[in-house]
């Protein structure tokens, strides 16, 4: 099975899987959701070897073992990709490298690998919610790799995985497809936000004028960057305004290197999601919600959950 085969028959099976699942397939998907709804045990331990394991109904399955080592990201890529070894009927599987970051080129998958893999992107990155990300950072078409990295923030992706999924989607073209997955996101975070330099591991969230009724699935240490001259009544508890002298009137800066008027960090005492409103001058109310992050260590059943909040405070 060649790489085309495989994404068509990937292409196909997601969407009848979100239908399945009652999956909403126009923002961030849920995949722990997604086993849930599926039956399948899900379980997190850390596997120095392992990105993860399907075990099939052969062996007791439907279950599926992930290295609680890897990132929220990570892990999400890992479950999609051994919920596509469940749906095409695979049985079990181990898999020690996905290559989740694209640094592999050479690399040689087997079907059904290629098969789950091609799953795992179209289950995750379907249609309508790359076109809703696209929507939120007020574009059409992908012009910059910086662009990919935003689009990767909303979706819950893989810098690396998204841009090989926009040019699947038609959203960017072979050249930019071909040369992007090379460019280190730390490189494009310090484009849209220099300091964020010093915080390597961090995640950063450019939250648009054009964001509308956003929701961000963030970790600790990550940051957020508003739009020039907002204002916001009351920061949730465990968000802080690192530098709120920078919350200048107007800002002139454009392009790439697009500057926030704040940034917001998650700290580690950010345990429970929370809504707030961002007001910009000259534009509508932004209506933001925070998911506060889950710590997956063990049994799915003991790793908690929050929940998202329906009132978002104003400005006044």
């Amino acid at each position: 099975m060649n790489w085309q085969i495989a994404n068509a028959t990937a292409m196909l099976r997601a969407p009848q899987v979100h239908r399945d699942l009652d999956i909403d397939r126009t923002g961030y998907v849920d995949v722990f959701a997604a086993l849930r709804a599926a039956g399948i045990d899900c379980m997190t331990r850390p596997m120095p070897k392992l990105f993860g394991f399907y075990f099939g109904l052969d062996d007791g399955g439907p279950a599926m073992l992930l290295n609680a080592s890897l990132d929220e990201i990570g892990l999400r890529h890992t479950a999609a990709h051994e919920l596509g070894h469940h749906v095409f009927d695979h049985g079990s599987r181990a898999d020690s490298d996905l290559d989740i970051a694209g640094l592999q080129p050479q690399r040689v998958w087997t079907a059904v690998e290629k098969q789950a893999e091609s799953f795992a992107a179209w289950f995750l990155m379907p249609p309508q919610a790359v076109d809703a990300a696209l929507r939120r950072i007020g574009i059409e078409q992908v012009q910059q790799p910086e662009e990919v990295y935003e689009v990767a923030r909303w979706l819950g992706t893989s810098y690396a995985g998204t841009v090989r999924h926009l040019r699947r989607l038609k959203k960017i073209d072979a050249k930019s497809a071909s040369s992007w997955p090379s460019i280190p996101p730390q490189r494009l975070r310090a484009r849209l936000h220099p300091p964020t330099l010093n915080k390597p591991t961090s995640h950063l969230f450019p939250i648009r004028p054009s964001a509308g009724s956003g929701v961000l699935h963030v970790a600790a240490g990550d940051v957020l960057l508003l739009p020039p001259g907002s204002r916001i009544a009351k920061l949730p508890h465990g968000l802080i305004a690192m530098d709120p002298e920078s919350w200048p009137a107007e800002s002139t800066a454009s392009g790439p290197a697009w500057r926030a008027g704040a940034t917001v960090e998650v700290t580690d005492h950010f345990h429970q999601s929370a809504a707030f409103i961002v007001e910009v001058p000259g534009h509508p109310p932004i209506s933001v919600t925070v998911v506060a992050p889950v710590r997956r260590l063990g049994t799915a059943d003991v790793w908690g959950c929050t929940s998202e909040p329906d009132h978002p405070q104003a400005a006044d």
